[in-house]
C-alpha cells in the first residue's frame, strides 16, 4: 500500500475540522501544502518532501527517492573518475551520465583496443550487442554500471577477417594464425596446424613441443599481437609430429 496514504488522511481530516465555508478547497488547499498534489508546470511526477518533519517516518516513496539521488551522485563522481583516467585515450569520443548509468562512445581503429577497453570496463563478449556502426556493450567501474558504445568496431573486425590468411575468431577477436603471435611477456608462440578435441587452436613457443590452446594464452599473458618480422613469420620451428627441426 502506498504509504502516502496515512499521510494525505491526516491531511484531509486536519482540513474537515477547519471553519473554511468550502470542505472541498480546504483540502485540496491543504493536500497541496503537503506537497501531496501534482503541479503539471513544475514536475514530472509528484512532488516529495524529502524531509519529513523530525519524528516522522519517510514514506515509501521519499525513500526511494533518496536512494536515486544518492545512486545519481555516486554515478557522476564514477564518471568524473573514469574521464580523468581515459579522456586522453585517442579511442575516447565522449562520456555523460544518464541517472544511475554512465555512457561512454569509443571509436575503435583496431581490435585490440577493444580488448584492452572491454578488460577495464568488465565487459563480456557474451553480452555484447552488434549494432550496424558499432558494438555496445555493459560493465562496471566502481560499482556503477556503464554502457559502452564502440563505433567502426564491426568495420574493424570485417578488415581483420580479410586481411587474415588463417583467420580464427576467439571472445571477439580475430587472430591470424598464419603468423607468430607474440604475448604480452614478449615470448613469440607458433601455430603449426594442431587443434584440441574442442577444435581450439594449439599453440607452442620457439624450439619446444608444448602446446597451449589459444584460449589460454589470451587468459593467461595476453594479449597476443601479431608477429609481422619476415624472419620470425617464415619459421616453422615445430613439426606436426611433434618433432623438433634440426
Amino acid at each position: 500500500m502506498n504509504k502516502n496514504l496515512s499521510h494525505a488522511l491526516r491531511v484531509v481530516r486536519a482540513a474537515l475540522v477547519t471553519d473554511s465555508t468550502d470542505p472541498s478547497v480546504a483540502i485540496v488547499h491543504a493536500l497541496d501544502g503537503a506537497r501531496l498534489l501534482v503541479d503539471p508546470e513544475r514536475s514530472y511526477g509528484p512532488v516529495l518532501d524529502q524531509e519529513s518533519p523530525a519524528g516522522q517516518e519517510l514514506t515509501e516513496l521519499e525513500q526511494q527517492a533518496l536512494a536515486w539521488d544518492a545512486a545519481c551522485q555516486r554515478t557522476r563522481e564514477v564518471a568524473a573518475t573514469i574521464e580523468c583516467h581515459v579522456g586522453d585515450h585517442p579511442e575516447f569520443q565522449s562520456l555523460r551520465t544518464d541517472g544511475d548509468q554512465v555512457l561512454v562512445a569509443l571509436h575503435i581503429t583496431d581490435q585490440t583496443q577493444w580488448a584492452q577497453w572491454r578488460r577495464w570496463f568488465g565487459i563480456r563478449h557474451d553480452q555484447e550487442r552488434p549494432l550496424p556502426y558499432a558494438v555496445a556493450g555493459e560493465g562496471y567501474r566502481d560499482g556503477v554500471r556503464v554502457s559502452v558504445l564502440a563505433y567502426n568496431l564491426p568495420q574493424v573486425r570485417d578488415a581483420a577477417i580479410k586481411r587474415a590468411d588463417r583467420p580464427v575468431e576467439l571472445d571477439g577477436i580475430i587472430y591470424d594464425l598464419s603468423r607468430p603471435q607474440r604475448d604480452a611477456r614478449g615470448d613469440v608462440w607458433y601455430f603449426q596446424g594442431q587443434r584440441a578435441e574442442d577444435g581450439m587452436p594449439l599453440l607452442s613457443l620457439d624450439g619446444r613441443t608444448e602446446q597451449c590452446s589459444l584460449a589460454n594464452l589470451v587468459t593467461q599473458v595476453g594479449p597476443l599481437t601479431p608477429v609481422t618480422d619476415a624472419s620470425l613469420t617464415q619459421a616453422t620451428p615445430v613439426t606436426t609430429e611433434g618433432g623438433e627441426v634440426a
